[in-house]
């Protein structure tokens, strides 16, 4: 079998294979990766095929037949050695929770092709068009990469996602460089390798609560009750291997959580009386939740500055003459408005100035964007207050 590109698919299903391959691969500058995975009724994505490509081959690695990744995965933390994926967010996510690890250099091209002005969130197959004139199938995107054998079809579609990112890759680095975007993309990259991270570490998971819709309107401790909850939920949807809103949807937590203003002792006949709380919860989860909901807990440990509440009349104003000034600068670098700064990133830089008066930089803001953004960002807000 062939890629796209003319090149020789080599499969690999066996260890020896594996480690003789991930021996020249340590050697290589960059290395072209992709997975394919099925994430349908589990928390964790289940990888069912691993692809890469250097300048001789593609080669498809059948995980399933895999059982020590010791040698890819120092491919992975190479310093040495860049790993080009397009999109490569939900990438990450699989190499870490299946392989316990994500590399060390990480190049996005959809990224790329952002800053050197092809378009924002440009998908693999137009971006291949766009730069080399060929036209790859997308008609795989859905398939179980989990069940054996894989087609021909299945095989020629995953080399296909690998084959041509290296010459992708070169294009656009001479790009960047040329207009010197290179040290933006790379802050970028490796703030995405960081999120992937901490998304799985322990220690982030008392944060979700902050993103639970109406989560503003509760104080003290029905908020740090709602972040008890969320960190629950977490651990048994983890535990369990099973999505998070098959365990309890936001809005069930938000609504226990609400139960416990009161002050007062919560009972199941209290469950049941709640009409956002489905029967099966309650059948299912009502003794942990209880024990949740009525537990004595330290307000302190949640924060209502934290959470977002909904924008007044002056903030949304902040917001539209913010996103002048990323029209206008973005319209200079050339780039779109969205690689500049999107509404969520504005509201979050204006929650900033209405807790502490002066714009706040949440950490996908606080790189290179900060620089070109805080002077006009500044003057919008000391002028507001003259």
């Amino acid at each position: 079998m062939q890629s796209n590109d003319g090149r020789e698919v080599v499969f690999i299903s066996d260890q020896v294979a594996l480690d003789e391959a991930c021996e020249n691969w340590f050697k290589l500058p960059a290395l072209a990766l992709d997975t394919e995975f099925v994430r349908t009724n589990t928390f964790y994505p289940k990888l069912g095929l691993l692809q890469l490509a250097d300048d001789s081959n593609c080669y498809l690695i059948d995980p399933l037949e895999i059982q020590d990744w010791a040698q890819f995965v120092k491919v992975l933390l190479n310093p040495e050695c860049e790993i080009v994926m397009h999109s490569g967010g939900e990438d990450l996510t699989v190499l870490l929770t299946s392989l316990g690890a994500v590399p060390a250099r990480f190049f996005d091209t959809q990224m790329a092709s952002a800053y050197v002005g092809l378009g924002f969130s440009l998908s693999y197959q137009a971006l291949v068009q766009t730069v080399t004139g060929k036209e790859l199938p997308k008609d795989q995107t859905r398939s179980d990469w989990l069940k054996r054998p894989l087609t021909d079809l299945q095989l020629e579609y995953a080399a296909n996602d690998v084959c041509y990112l290296l010459p992708l890759y070169r294009e656009l680095t001479e790009r960047l460089e040329q207009r010197g975007f290179l040290e933006y993309l790379r802050q970028d990259t490796a703030l995405q390798v960081e999120n992937s991270v901490s998304l799985e570490q322990p220690d982030n998971w008392a944060k979700i609560y902050t993103g639970v819709s109406n989560a503003w309107k509760l104080k003290g401790k029905s908020l740090a009750c709602l972040q008890a909850l969320c960190v629950w939920r977490e651990e048994v949807a983890r535990s369990r291997d099973r999505p998070r809103n098959w365990i309890a949807k936001d809005n069930e937590l938000f609504a226990l959580a609400c139960l416990s203003e009161s002050g007062q002792t919560i009972t199941v006949s209290d469950f049941r009386n709640c009409e956002e709380l489905s029967k099966e919860l309650v059948r299912k989860q009502g003794e942990s939740l209880l024990n949740l909901v009525n537990a004595e807990r330290d307000a302190s440990r949640s924060s209502h500055n934290t959470v977002n509440p909904p924008l007044s009349p002056r903030m949304r104003r902040t917001v539209k003459a913010f996103r002048e000034v990323v029209l206008q600068r973005a319209d200079e670098m050339d780039i779109a408005p969205e690689l500049l700064a999107r509404k969520k990133h504005l509201t979050a830089v204006v929650l900033g100035v209405e807790r502490d008066g002066k714009p706040g930089w949440p950490a996908d803001m606080a790189g290179w964007r900060r620089g070109v953004l805080e002077r006009d960002f500044d003057d919008i807000v000391s002028g507001q207050k003259a």
